[in-house]
C-alpha cells in the first residue's frame, strides 16, 4: 500500500513537471506565434559587421522588430536580410489581424513613397549594429525596383548605404590624393630654394645695398625733421604756390607756341609769316625769361634751404649781417 502511495507520488510529481514545463515553454517561445507579425526583406552591398540576427529594428529610433534571418546570394553576393516587424507598436492600428496587415501595408508602401529607406547604425561603441527605419530618400523619389527573386508578396524596402561607408569612402578618396603627392620633389625643391634664399641674403653686395637704402632713409628722415622745423605750413604753401604759378605760366606759353607754330604752317603771304616769326621769337623770349625767373625761384629756394639746414635759427632772428673789418 506504501508502494502504491509512493509511486502515485512520484507520477503526480513528474506530471506537474511537464506541465510546468510547458507553460514556461508557452510564455517564452511559443507565445510569439500568437503576436501579430509581418516580414519586411531588404538587400546589403556592405559589409552588415556588427549585425546578427535578433539585432534590433527602429522606426526613426523606436524599436518596432528584430532581424530574423541573414544570408548571401550568391548570384549577386548582396547580403539578403529578413526582419520581422511587431504590428503592436503601431498603436494607431485598429481591428482583427487581417485588417492590421492590410493597415500595415498601406501605411508601409505610403511611407517608401515619402523617402523611407533603410540603413545600418551603429549602437553605441560596442561595434552591435541595428537597422533604422528612417526619411533618407527624397519624397517622391522613385523607388529602386527589388533584386530577383525577391518575390511579389515580400514588403521590401530599398537600402541606403550608411554613413560609416560614406565616411571610409571619402577617407579612402583622400587617402589616395595624399598618396599622389610627391613629397620627396616638394621637399628637395624647398631644400633648394632655401639654400638659394640663404646665399642670396649672405650677398655682400645685397648687404651693401640694404646698407645704403637705410643710410638714404635716414638722410630723408632728417632733411624732412629739418625742413619741417624750420618752415612753417604757411611758407611751405606759399613756395608750391609760386611754383604752381611758373609752371602754370610756361604751359601757357608752350600751349600759344604750338598753336602759333601750327597756324605758321600754311601761310597766305610773306607778311603773315614774317609776323608769326616775330610772334615766335617774342614768344621764345617770354619763354626764355618765364624759364629764367624759375631757374631763379628754385635757386633761392635751394639758397634758403641750405642755409636753415645750416642755421635752423635764423628764420627767427633773421639773417645774420656780414661783419667788417676795421
Amino acid at each position: 500500500m506504501n508502494d502504491r502511495n509512493q509511486k502515485l507520488r512520484i507520477g503526480m510529481f513528474v506530471i506537474g513537471g511537464v506541465l510546468l514545463l510547458l507553460i514556461m515553454l508557452f510564455f517564452f517561445g511559443m507565445s510569439d506565434f500568437f503576436t501579430h507579425k509581418v516580414a519586411v526583406r531588404t538587400y546589403f552591398s556592405e559589409s552588415v559587421q556588427g549585425l546578427t540576427v535578433g539585432s534590433g529594428v527602429k522606426y526613426r529610433g523606436v524599436p518596432i522588430g528584430t532581424v530574423s534571418k541573414i544570408a548571401i546570394r550568391v548570384s549577386d553576393k548582396l547580403v539578403e536580410v529578413n526582419m520581422e516587424i511587431q504590428l503592436d507598436h503601431f498603436v494607431n492600428v485598429e481591428g482583427g489581424r487581417s485588417r492590421q496587415l492590410t493597415e500595415f501595408d498601406r501605411f508601409f508602401r505610403s511611407e517608401l513613397e515619402q523617402g523611407m529607406r533603410c540603413r545600418l547604425e551603429y549602437a553605441g561603441i560596442t561595434g552591435m549594429r541595428y537597422i533604422d527605419f528612417d526619411y533618407f530618400a527624397t519624397p517622391g523619389q522613385e523607388l529602386p525596383e527589388p533584386p530577383a527573386g525577391t518575390g511579389p508578396g515580400v514588403l521590401y524596402i530599398p537600402a541606403v548605404p550608411s554613413s560609416f561607408r560614406d565616411i571610409l569612402k571619402a577617407l579612402n578618396t583622400s587617402l589616395d590624393r595624399i598618396s599622389r603627392i610627391r613629397f620627396e620633389e616638394i621637399s628637395d625643391g624647398l631644400e633648394r630654394s632655401l639654400s638659394e634664399l640663404s646665399g642670396l641674403l649672405s650677398d655682400p653686395a645685397l648687404k651693401s645695398t640694404i646698407a645704403r637704402i637705410n643710410d638714404a632713409a635716414e638722410n630723408l628722415e632728417t632733411s624732412s625733421r629739418t625742413i619741417s622745423r624750420v618752415l612753417n605750413e604757411e611758407q611751405i604753401n606759399r613756395i608750391v604756390s609760386l611754383l604752381e604759378t611758373d609752371l602754370k605760366s610756361v604751359n601757357e606759353l608752350t600751349t600759344q607756341l604750338i598753336r602759333e607754330t601750327r597756324d605758321s604752317k600754311i601761310p597766305e603771304s610773306t607778311a603773315s609769316i614774317r609776323s608769326a616769326a616775330d610772334s615766335f621769337v617774342n614768344s621764345q623770349d617770354e619763354l626764355s625769361n618765364t624759364l629764367l625767373k624759375l631757374n631763379q625761384t628754385l635757386d633761392s629756394l635751394r639758397e634758403l634751404t641750405d642755409y636753415l639746414n645750416q642755421d635752423p635759427s635764423s628764420l627767427v632772428s633773421g639773417k645774420k649781417k656780414p661783419k667788417v673789418l676795421e
